[in-house]
């Protein structure tokens, strides 16, 4: 490590800071080695940092998220680390050692001397560890927003959840979410093929032409648009942000149940660091799996630019069993994948970050059983294979005059999925057969936008965004390795659009939000095949999607606001259900929400609340409603299903019991119904949209000790409910499946920087229906299930450097 640590920042901003500005910074630091963290500190305020001790790099800092003072920032991050500041003057500061700072001898008797006048300010005096005053409230930022705003100055439903502190989520993907954030729900059909939905906005369990009801974000870069979400791991994760409700003024089409955006580490100016985790699992009455992963952060050209790389590497073990093939725990899956990120200062505030990410997840065998076999098995003459395959790059430019923020965003996503079925039986045809669906998905997005924050607690933002995105399909059907190509279909999408919104403060503590997206998007479908000669493919579109809200701030820990929103997906080409070979035009489908909530306590380390929480109800109109769906032969397809309503309320609460232990939960209550089904959908009238329980919940616990001055014990734990829901709104998908119960539990023991942590998941081992569904051409035979995974426990041990 460094035998010797300094550190210095540019001292002069190139664009003088506006004159109501207050003498404090906005700080994002999490926690790290402290000399890295310092380095961070020194970039955020501008300022000069030196210190001696060649033990910085050994020792962890605490995070410092907010608007304060250097000071008060200092204070912060140093609290119960064993060293303390010096400030030598009102741009430089020395990093001492607390125990340096001696107690002052007592003062010796002297002739009192006439009063002087004193030149200058008076040099700022150390602050003792026993002298440390109350930390500053942690100022949380929404940065899903796009405009940086206060946690407890913004009028919607938005969910923080940190990944970091114990490794409970680490090694798994978005189901690491889904005990945490009862706002999301997901379908289970496997790693890899899953949609996600938010706040009951669910159109179907299956993904096809349609958009997701979910924009999904991997720091400032769009990657999914109409396909299952990747199910990226959460290694070297900050954080992962949920917004909920409809985000069309900010992010366009297709995010009409809100917006799940993941933020990872970025690489670190000046810090040579790493990490690595390994982890073993074994899955009760099934195959064991491990996990590997390891992070590095070299520095680069004298602190100006740093690369931080990210590998890993899984086996999940199967538990699932083949009948007809007599093989056991068939549904492994191997997951790999790599993420880079490149940051460079290019002077006078500009800083770009180039980033690339890589995964791919191979399962051996659907995950489902069928209620006539033996507990976790089905029977298939074939195995069901499944890939996904995903890789994108990304370049961000930012640059800051003052509180004005420049963002610009290019990337580009390649998106492959491969899925197998047993189609034996399947149109009368004799022998085995095999169904293949293949997609290949390319996404290209960029979006500028110009920011600020205001002195009154104010912000705006306004933008660009250009969007194409083309999937191709393609679908066979044969003997085993001798498929038959039954249809090809291509979808081209593309999107021009201005936004803007702006909140205002209208009274003392009243705040007005107004914003607007004005969008053109065109769609190009293909089929290779079509029977109608008269078939248009394309379409274009123009739609105006405003936002309106009103928000009343009585305190810095209180919001209530009033808000409505509107988003809309854009329409497209199908493979018609009533053949193999013709195609029919699906429509766009719009949504208008209204929602109303309160906020208190605020949230953050350091802030001092005891209780915080909120409230929230909601009540949305869904016309024309885009469904994948299923015909009764098994084959895919796409329709509009008619107009829907949904009404809902969610409250959230936690309660930091001590210092030490915190409790939380929350409980969703939904209802909806397809209120005027589209012709062909009778059946569906009244019935409520999938895969949305009426009721769900979740608690959790999260205690920490400290054993030692460097050892620390950790628990964290949560249960989460699930209440009933349906496959689907038309036959043969009325199939319920959900009231499932799930209980987890991780114990971590911390020791400077080795973690040992020892999780459980599934710790009650339920076996509940997940998910009524895993063959298409057996679905109708309503037999199909998939149990939760088992009982399973994973050691791991982490060690950062």
């Amino acid at each position: 490590m460094k035998a010797l640590f300094a550190l210095t920042t540019a001292a002069a901003f190139t664009v003088a800071a506006p004159a109501f500005a207050a003498p404090n910074y906005l700080f994002t630091i999490p926690a790290q080695h402290l000399d890295g963290a310092l380095i961070a500190l020194g970039e955020q305020a501008q300022i000069s940092i030196g210190g001696i001790d060649p033990t910085l790099a050994r020792v962890w800092s605490n995070p410092v998220r907010g608007r304060m003072s250097v000071r008060q920032a200092l204070t912060m991050m140093l609290r119960n680390t064993g060293f303390t500041f010096e400030q030598i003057d009102s741009r430089t500061y020395r990093i001492v050692r607390a125990k340096q700072l001696a107690k002052p001898a007592a003062p010796k008797r002297v002739t009192p001397k006439p009063p002087q006048v004193k030149k200058g300010p008076e040099p700022a005096r150390p602050i003792f560890p026993t002298e440390q005053p109350k930390p500053p409230e942690a100022e949380i930022i929404v940065t899903a927003s796009k405009q940086d705003q206060e946690l407890n100055g913004y009028p919607g439903t938005v969910h923080i959840e940190k990944i970091d502190g114990i490794d409970l989520g680490r090694n798994f993907g978005t189901t690491a979410l889904l005990a945490r954030i009862p706002a999301i729900a997901s379908t289970n059909l496997g790693p890899g093929r899953n949609k996600l939905f938010v706040r009951g906005i669910a159109d179907s369990s299956f993904s096809g032409p349609t958009q997701s009801t979910v924009g999904l974000y991997l720091g400032e870069q769009r990657i999914t648009y109409n396909a299952p979400e990747p199910d990226l791991r959460l290694y070297d994760v900050d954080r992962v942000e949920v917004i909920e409700g409809p985000q069309g003024t900010l992010y366009g089409a297709g995010t009409l149940g809100g917006v799940v955006r993941i933020m990872p580490t970025l690489a670190e100016m000046g810090a040579l660091r790493g990490s690595m985790n390994v982890g073993r699992s074994l899955t009760q009455g099934g195959a064991a799996g491990f996990d590997l992963a390891g992070m590095v952060n070299i520095p680069l050209a004298q602190d100006r630019a740093a690369l931080r790389v990210i590998g890993y590497r899984e086996v999940e073990g199967g538990y699932i069993d083949n009948a007809t093939l007599a093989a056991r725990n068939t549904n492994r899956s191997k997951i790999w994948g790599a993420r880079a990120n490149l940051r460079l200062r290019a002077g006078d505030d500009w800083t770009l970050s180039l980033s690339a990410a890589a995964q791919n997840i191979d399962t051996a065998d659907g995950q489902y059983a069928e209620t006539d076999q033996a507990p976790k098995t089905h029977a298939a003459r074939i195995a069901q294979p499944h890939d996904n395959d995903f890789k994108a790059i990304n370049l961000d430019v930012v640059k800051a005059w003052g509180s004005l923020k420049l963002v610009s965003s290019t990337g580009y996503v390649r998106h492959e999925l491969s899925e197998t079925f047993d189609a034996t039986g399947a149109f009368g045809q004799p022998g085995t057969l095999a169904y293949t669906g293949r997609n290949d998905i390319r996404l290209f997005a960029h979006e500028t936008r110009l920011s600020r924050r205001t002195a009154d607690g104010g912000t705006w933002v306004a933008g660009v965004s250009l969007l194409r995105n083309v999937d191709q399909i393609n679908r066979s059907l044969g003997p085993p390795g001798a498929p038959t190509a039954l249809v090809a279909l291509r979808n081209s999408k593309s999107e021009i659009a201005v936004f803007g919104e702006a909140t205002r403060r209208v009274a003392p503590q009243w705040f007005a939000t107004l914003g607007g997206r004005m969008i053109y998007a065109s769609t190009i479908g293909e089929l290779s095949t079509s029977s109608r000669a008269e078939f248009e493919p394309r379409r274009a579109q123009l739609r105006v999607l405003p936002t309106v809200a009103l928000s009343w701030r009585p305190n810095s820990k209180t919001i209530g606001f009033l808000r409505y929103q509107s988003g809309f997906r854009s329409g497209g080409i199908e493979i018609s259900g009533s053949g193999l070979n013709t195609a029919d035009r699906f429509e766009s489908d719009t949504i208008q929400t209204l929602e109303m909530g309160l906020r208190i306590g605020g949230s953050g380390e350091g802030n001092g609340a005891r209780l915080s929480g909120g409230v929230t109800g909601f009540a949305s109109r869904w016309s024309h409603i885009q469904a994948d769906l299923i015909n009764t032969a098994g084959l895919p397809y796409t329709a509009n299903i008619g107009r829907g309503t949904l009404y809902g309320l969610e409250a959230n609460g936690q309660w930091r019991v001590t210092d030490g232990l915190t409790l939380g939960g929350a409980v969703i209550l939904n209802h909806s119904g397809l209120t005027k089904p589209s012709a062909g959908f009778d059946d569906a009238g009244q019935l409520p949209l999938p895969n949305i329980a009426k009721v769900s919940g979740s608690v959790n616990l999260a205690w920490a000790q400290s054993l030692s001055e460097s050892v620390t014990l950790k628990v964290d734990g949560s249960l989460r409910y699930i209440g009933a829901s349906r496959l689907g709104t038309a036959p043969p998908l009325i199939l319920e499946h959900g009231e499932t119960l799930q209980a987890d539990l991780s114990v971590a023991l911390g020791a400077g920087p080795w973690t040992l942590t020892l999780e459980a998941t599934n710790l009650l081992d339920a076996a509940g229906n997940s998910f009524s569904y895993g063959n298409p051409f057996t679905v109708a035979q309503g037999k199909q299930t998939t149990p939760l995974r088992p009982r399973s426990f994973r050691l791991s041990a982490r060690v950062a450097f």
